[in-house]
């Protein structure tokens, strides 16, 4: 929350503009006082002076305000607060106290009380943009992004040069699923941007990086791509690095480049979290003038790691801590539960730890509960407060099912919350801190080395590391009259976001195309803007709108799509884990091509591990020949269908139990092996 941004008729020091008669000589030189005592660090000095200027004006509004900033700097908000109570009182239609309060309110964790205060701030003052932006964040923290989308919208009306304002409005229309209206606005902010010749920020890098993974522009999306690898993000920048961390995986990038991108990341949230010294002061923080006041914005307070509760434990089960926003009808929530279910809980002690608000709990999450010694509500503790409470669980182990993935809690991770950390599933990658000791794969899944690009180390279980489902044949729902696809001809099921469909696997998939004349690329996304999206960008890699059909997305009848399609080109570089899995578990064979970062293998491991290493390809005219082969012998198609079905009909493959003691032995592993030298790989 920023104290900096004022209506245009305010002073921005935190004092009345205009109605107050002037301080009596006792009193100003009390107010001068404190206004010095404070600007030197004095707050004691300044609240006494501060006190002997409301007792000789008690009527003075701006006396009692400063009095509550200095209460509130001195974490007295008990005090704070009446202090600016009275300042509002005596000082009708002040928009200032009510700001103020509002900062109280957020401060405090009531942010329906912040909403109230900053309400009336604008009620006093409709054009305070301060108070304006802070409301959004105020009602984000309520889990309301609609109503503060709409607060921001009027924000950046107000203020379309604001940087700030654009970054937390395009983040409120992600989470609420309107990529288009993001990409729309973050083209507007761009255009003033470049009008006014202001540097590109490494936000605007990395929304240019992910607008033109949207578009079907290749020179701009590889310039985006090199600005983001190019940037130094810098102290406060750790929020657009992640983000940058999440997407350049869905591109082609050198293991050594992504590698510094994650060793940068790490030294970033070192220093925010102040584990390190900063090698330069931070560019863009506003320092606000002494005189001022405002009352410090919320930030997570640095702070060392947590540290377990001393103690002997009586129980020497393998003490397991599963951190993810995803226990829940969710993907992820379902390949995970049945191998919490098949936990041996003679050997194993599970806690988890959900990200998600407690609002979004469905039956899934009853069965998690079951499923768990103990389940813990995380979504309502900042960072600080998140890592004390895993801390006081005494891990032996701690697996992060989230990495860079949507609602991820990096800052947790980093506090080392747990003698040692996992990373799994979540994304096709690693965190990149130095904190997380491990990153769970199988055999086929990484190079011995990670390519290079990992910077935590592998922890090889046995058996394939994506949790696979048992076959299951497709029930036929849809039809392709009624969905506008002929009837004879072939169709390539892709049921990815437009975010996987890279420059490079475009090209691949428009040659198969090109020799396969009748061939459809059918898709089903879940988002309704997501469909302009796909069309756009195909459009732009030469793939006309005519190769392409869409059958509707509906969760529960996710399996009915399969019976449309007679193959899956599987994507790259950033290949399918549940979407490969999903469709070969229908029974519809995936060609998938292997390459050096986990990203572009996981494919690899879950066909290898099927037994089905003939649909895996080295390069990309090894993918492009054998999707023809089998586009053109329907004959070979089917046969290999076969043996997808009976591969996925196998126990042996697909059951919970053995993957959760597989899974068991490789957290056993990690937690007894000693930690290496050096804090910082």
């Amino acid at each position: 929350m920023s104290a900096q941004r004022r209506s245009a008729g305010a002073r921005g020091d935190g004092r009345p503009s205009g109605a107050e008669r002037p301080a009596t000589p006792r009193c100003a030189a009390e107010l001068a006082r404190a206004e010095a005592a404070a600007a030197a660090g004095d707050l004691g000095a300044a609240l006494l002076h501060l006190r002997a200027a409301t007792a000789l004006e008690p009527a003075r509004a701006e006396a009692w305000h400063n009095l509550g900033v200095v209460c509130a700097r001195r974490g007295d908000m008990g005090a704070a607060g009446a202090a600016f109570a009275t300042a509002a009182r005596l000082r009708p239609g002040w928009a200032e106290p009510h700001y103020a309060a509002g900062h109280v309110g957020y401060r405090q964790g009531d942010y329906a009380a912040a909403e109230r205060a900053f309400e009336n701030a604008l009620a006093c003052d409709p054009g305070h943009l301060a108070a304006r932006v802070d409301l959004a964040q105020a009602l984000l923290h309520q889990r309301r992004p609609t109503a503060a989308a709409g607060q921001l919208m009027r924000a950046r009306a107000a203020a379309p040069a604001d940087e700030a304002i654009w970054w937390l409005l395009r983040g409120a229309l992600l989470l609420l699923r309107r990529d288009e209206d993001a990409l729309a606005d973050w083209a507007a902010f761009a255009r003033s941007a470049a009008a006014a010749r202001v540097p590109a920020s490494a936000r605007m890098k990395v929304a240019a990086l992910a607008s033109a993974g949207r578009g079907g522009e290749r020179t701009v999306e590889a310039g985006a791509l090199a600005a983001v690898l190019e940037h130094r993000f810098v102290p406060g920048e750790s929020q657009a690095c992640a983000e940058a961390l999440a997407l350049v995986q869905y591109h082609d990038v050198e293991p050594a480049a992504l590698r510094a991108l994650y060793a940068g990341y790490d030294e970033l949230m070192a220093v925010e979290l102040g584990f390190a010294s900063p090698d330069a002061s931070p560019d863009g923080i506003p320092i606000a003038p002494p005189h001022a006041m405002p009352i410090a914005s919320p930030a997570a307070t640095p702070a060392s790691a947590p540290t377990p509760a001393p103690g002997a434990r009586r129980d020497r089960r393998l003490r397991i801590g599963y951190l993810s926003a995803d226990f829940r009808g969710h993907v992820m929530g379902e390949l995970m539960q049945p191998v919490l279910a098949a936990h041996d809980r003679a050997r194993v002690h599970v806690t988890l730890f959900s990200l998600a608000p407690s609002e979004n709990a469905d039956p899934a999450t009853a069965r998690f509960r079951a499923h768990a010694d103990h389940f813990v509500e995380l979504a309502d503790r900042d960072d600080a407060a998140a890592a004390t409470l895993v801390a006081a669980a005494r891990l032996d182990v701690l697996v992060d099912l989230m990495a860079h993935s949507a609602f991820a809690r990096p800052g947790i991770l980093a506090r080392r919350p747990a003698p040692r950390i996992v990373t799994h599933l979540g994304a096709h990658g690693g965190v990149g801190l130095s904190s997380v000791d491990w990153k769970l794969t199988d055999r086929v899944a990484d190079l011995p080395d990670g390519a290079g690009a990992l910077r935590e180390r592998l922890l090889v279980m046995d058996g394939c590391v994506l949790p696979l489902r048992p076959f299951a044949p497709p029930p036929a729902r849809y039809s392709r009259d009624t969905l506008d696809i002929p009837r004879n001809a072939p169709v390539l099921a892709a049921f990815v976001g437009v975010q996987k469909l890279a420059p490079r696997c475009i090209d691949v998939w428009r040659r198969v195309l090109e020799r396969v004349p009748d061939a459809i690329l059918l898709f089903s996304p879940p988002a309704g803007d997501e469909r302009a999206a796909i069309v756009r960008r195909l459009s732009g890699f030469g793939v006309p709108p005519a190769r392409v059909a869409f059958v509707p997305f509906e969760p529960s009848h996710r399996t009915a799509r399969y019976a449309l399609a007679d193959l899956v080109l599987d994507t790259l570089p950033y290949t399918g884990g549940d979407t490969t899995a999903s469709a070969l578990a229908a029974g519809v064979p995936v060609v998938t091509r292997c390459g050096r970062r986990h990203a572009e293998r996981m494919g690899a491991s879950i066909l290898t591990h099927a037994g089905l290493a003939d649909l895996v390809t080295g390069d990309d005219s090894g993918f492009v020949d054998l999707a023809c082969r089998l586009l053109a012998d329907p004959a070979a198609r089917a046969a290999v269908a076969a043996r997808v079905r009976a591969a996925f009909a196998d126990p042996a493959l697909t059951d919970p139990a053995r993957y959760a003691a597989a899974l068991e032995r490789a957290l056993e592993r990690a937690a007894e092996r000693a930690a290496e030298p050096g804090a910082r790989r």
